[in-house]
């Protein structure tokens, strides 16, 4: 939040990420390769300073970050895992190091009262997170490739001096852009999760009473004061009740003009591989499968879809030997192209399901990247939707993505 000296200022505040995603959206995985291992060294650093404990299950901190966790909206983050560590040190701190791990000092946690108050705490942390702000520094002070970022193609010192960048962010912060969207995105996330986000502003003004001078640093650092912080938390929370004021008055004439489902007869596809339901109104015609790896490929026919299906062997390969990186480097590609991105991870427990939805003036796709856990079979499905109802369309494929299930 502010620009400290990490050893010696008491009272300066910085709540801080490192995060490694790709730029378009989320990556199948949230937190990197990376990420991992730079918060691995991170978290050595600070435990050698430091003495540090994780909160127990049954603390307020821990159940304070479960109930935020529950309500994280975002595809990429839903089935990740933040963990809350306690740093017994009287420094009013707390930063995000990476792979899930929150930093919270003591002298910070003794200056909250109430439970909104460490909500906001931590949301503001998992704003930084889910906002990507670490890829967006390192992009600009590192001109660090795309490809380098999703699969770790640099060398031993472009590695370290990544490590050093990152080390650089807890010592001076993020920009003022960067703490308003995290700012912003803890409002939102508190709301979800039943907290009242006034506390977000009490922890600001507890940032104030405890920030010596810091009205004179406004003009010459790159973060806003708590006072600024306040007035924009104010300004957003009047609209947002505004906003849902106006949306409960007219809920009950949306939905009783809501439309019904459309009820769809299925059938099933099947072959030595692979089961799914489809509408019984699309058409599968089997193709030649021009290499050894393709095990079987398939083109849709409907109405406003056509499509493409097709098993390959990624165990050959030796870079692109998994359907997350075959997912991520198609996104990179469709991005080359001019299609604006949309990056899913739909996961289940015997699934690594990849989703791109991609848009480019009137075109609309999907494109779905599957494989059993631990196997490198990857089933590969894509679909161009045409004609104006998308969403029926997109629900339809939804359902056959649901039923698959491999033999």
């Amino acid at each position: 939040m502010k620009r400290i000296n990490l050893s010696s200022n008491k009272f300066f505040v910085v709540v801080l990420t490192l995060f490694l995603v790709s730029t378009a959206a989320f990556t199948a995985s949230a937190f990197s390769e990376y990420e991992e291992d730079a918060a691995a060294g991170l978290y050595k650093d600070l435990n050698q300073e430091y003495r540090i404990t994780e909160f127990k299950a049954g603390s307020l901190e821990y159940k304070t970050l479960q109930r935020l966790e529950a309500n994280i909206i975002e595809s990429g983050f839903k089935d990740e895992e933040f963990k809350l560590h306690h740093i017994h040190d009287q420094l009013i701190n707390a930063y995000y190091i990476g792979d899930g791990n929150i930093m919270l000092f003591e002298g910070l946690l003794q200056k909250l009262n109430t439970e909104d108050q460490l909500a906001g705490l931590v949301a503001h942390e998992m704003g930084h997170a889910v906002e990507k702000h670490l890829t967006e520094d390192l992009e600009r002070n590192m001109g660090l490739s795309i490809l380098n970022l999703l699969f770790n193609h640099f060398t031993d010192d472009q590695y370290q001096t990544m490590t050093n960048v990152a080390q650089n962010l807890i010592a001076n912060g993020y920009s003022r852009e960067q703490e308003q969207e995290s700012d912003i995105y803890a409002v939102d996330l508190m709301i979800r999760s039943g907290y009242d986000p006034q506390g977000l502003i009490e922890l600001m003004k507890i940032f104030k009473e405890n920030s010596s001078n810091f009205k004179l640093l406004e003009f010459t650092q790159t973060h806003p004061i708590p006072e600024s912080r306040i007035e924009y938390l104010e300004d957003y929370l009047a609209q947002k009740n505004s906003k849902n004021a106006a949306v409960n008055s007219s809920s009950e004439n949306q939905n009783s003009s809501q439309k019904q489902p459309v009820t769809v007869n299925r059938q099933k596809f099947e072959n030595k591989l692979i089961t799914f339901s489809y509408p019984e109104s699309w058409k599968f015609s089997q193709e030649r499968a021009l290499k050894a790896e393709i095990k079987f490929r398939y083109q849709l026919e409907a109405e406003e879809v056509k499509g493409e299906i097709f098993m390959e062997d990624l165990s050959s390969k030796t870079f692109m030997e998994t359907s997350r990186k075959q997912f991520n480097y198609a996104a990179i590609m469709a991005e080359e192209n001019g299609f604006e991105v949309e990056k899913s991870n739909l996961s289940t427990d015997q699934l690594n399901i990849y989703q791109l939805l991609l848009q480019r003036e009137k075109e609309f796709k999907l494109e779905y990247f599957i494989n059993q856990k631990n196997k490198q079979q990857m089933l590969k499905l894509s679909f161009k939707i045409t004609g104006s109802n998308r969403i029926q369309k997109k629900k339809l494929i939804e359902q056959l993505i649901n039923s698959i299930k491999f033999k």
